[in-house]
């Protein structure tokens, strides 16, 4: 699916991968080395961010919500320096206290169908996090925790912007969704039953498990890229129009 396979490697990242390389409707590819998407960086290596440097790396856009994000006893010590040089921005998609978005997303929170209902909730955290990612300087790189949902909605946002085939959006969501389960326990899941957030579960998906789960959510990803509008959305959102066409540019060749 991608033209140019060479994925990237920092050491200590998870879930790593280069949006660019990917078949656009009208020829050609999305550009590499540009907008790159993951899990959490805690896991990160000095040398991994001396690599993420080396590569361009200037902007990070953090997606995730306040109680996620800080380095624990588990993560590896970085060098003084190690991130210099290097924005780190913090843009939640969402806001996890919401009784709508619990009630809506809540139980999707692993699928496409929870998207259409981020976007309506939160407009002007989405605005604030496009806005960003049409600011930075240099290559950038979107996560989350896992890299899967909240990457895999903006990424896929992005990649719509870009022109790029329902196929090869498809086939970047699926990568990142096979690339977190390789990482279970990576952030924390709403348990609806109990109405409220609960530490991950640290278990490990089947193949046939996660063959199971891609496959149904390939529908929903298609008729969400069918029927969303991301540049009106984006606009309506409080997105400028500027910004919007740098958007539109940032994986275009």
């Amino acid at each position: 699916m991608t033209h140019d396979s060479n994925a990237p490697m920092w050491d200590g990242a998870r879930n790593l991968a280069d949006l660019g390389g990917l078949p656009v409707a009208t020829g050609g590819y999305t550009t590499t080395g540009r907008v790159f998407r993951s899990a959490a960086l805690e896991w990160m290596t000095s040398r991994g961010w001396h690599e993420a440097r080396a590569a361009g790396l200037a902007t990070v856009i953090d997606l995730r919500n306040d109680m996620e994000r800080g380095r624990t006893d588990v993560h590896p010590v970085l060098d003084d320096g190690a991130t210099a040089g290097v924005a780190i921005v913090h843009a939640p998609t969402e806001d996890p206290t919401d009784p709508r978005f619990l009630s809506e997303c809540g139980p999707w929170l692993d699928h496409p169908r929870s998207w259409a209902g981020n976007l309506r909730l939160f407009p002007d955290n989405l605005a604030h996090a496009f806005t960003a990612i049409a600011e930075a300087d240099g290559s950038l790189l979107i996560h989350c925790a896992g890299g899967r949902d909240r990457t895999g909605m903006v990424a896929s946002m992005l990649l719509v912007l870009a022109g790029a085939t329902a196929e090869a959006i498809v086939a970047n969501y699926e990568a990142g969704f096979r690339g977190a389960a390789r990482h279970r326990g990576h952030g924390w899941s709403y348990d609806a039953a109990e109405g409220a957030w609960v530490e991950p579960i640290d278990e490990i998906w089947t193949d046939e498990e996660l063959e199971v789960a891609l496959v149904d959510r390939r529908p929903t990803l298609l008729e969400w890229v069918a029927e969303t509008d991301v540049c009106a959305y984006l606009l309506d959102a409080g997105v400028t129009a500027d910004h919007l066409a740098q958007l539109e540019l940032l994986l275009r060749a």
